[in-house]
């Protein structure tokens, strides 16, 4: 009687051997990205390319990637990953304080234009009421600030 691994060693050779060789296709997409498939190419690819591939023989030991080579370039697209994620992170933070800033600047624009007094501390730390100056000075800032916060 023979051993499951026997067995089992056997089917993979005799399943490895129905696979000799194997047509892959190469095109370039409408967006410029290569692609490779078993499948034709669809209507509009550029550059489709038929090859034989034989896969019925192993790659020599010199071009297969060594499992220290796979885990560093597995290491680079972590990495790489990690960076678009930051940066991508940095970029919804951004635009959260834009968006913050733009909704405070519009809200002074309305409190500075609707001629209210405004109050406010001066140096001295007493209570005053903003000048007409003052009022234009902080309208031109809350206009600034809305115009470089609120991109939509």
């Amino acid at each position: 009687m023979k051993s499951p691994i026997q067995l089992f060693i056997a089917l993979a050779i005799l399943l490895a051997t129905a696979t000799v060789a194997a047509q892959v296709y190469k095109w370039v997409d409408k967006d410029g990205q290569v692609q490779y498939s078993d499948t034709p190419p669809p209507p509009g690819a550029t550059k489709a390319e038929a090859k034989k591939v034989d896969t019925g023989s192993a790659a020599p030991a010199s071009t297969a990637p060594t499992l220290e080579t796979r885990a560093k370039n597995f290491d680079k697209r972590r990495a790489s990953d990690a960076e678009k994620d930051k940066k991508a992170a940095e970029v919804q933070k951004k635009a959260d304080i834009d968006a913050e800033n733009c909704k405070n600047a519009n809200m002074r624009i309305r409190e500075i234009e609707n001629g209210r007094p405004i109050k406010q501390i001066n140096d001295q730390g007493e209570a005053t009421y903003m000048t007409d100056e003052t009022r234009q000075t902080e309208l031109t800032k809350a206009r600034a600030l809305a115009a470089t916060s609120c991109k939509d």
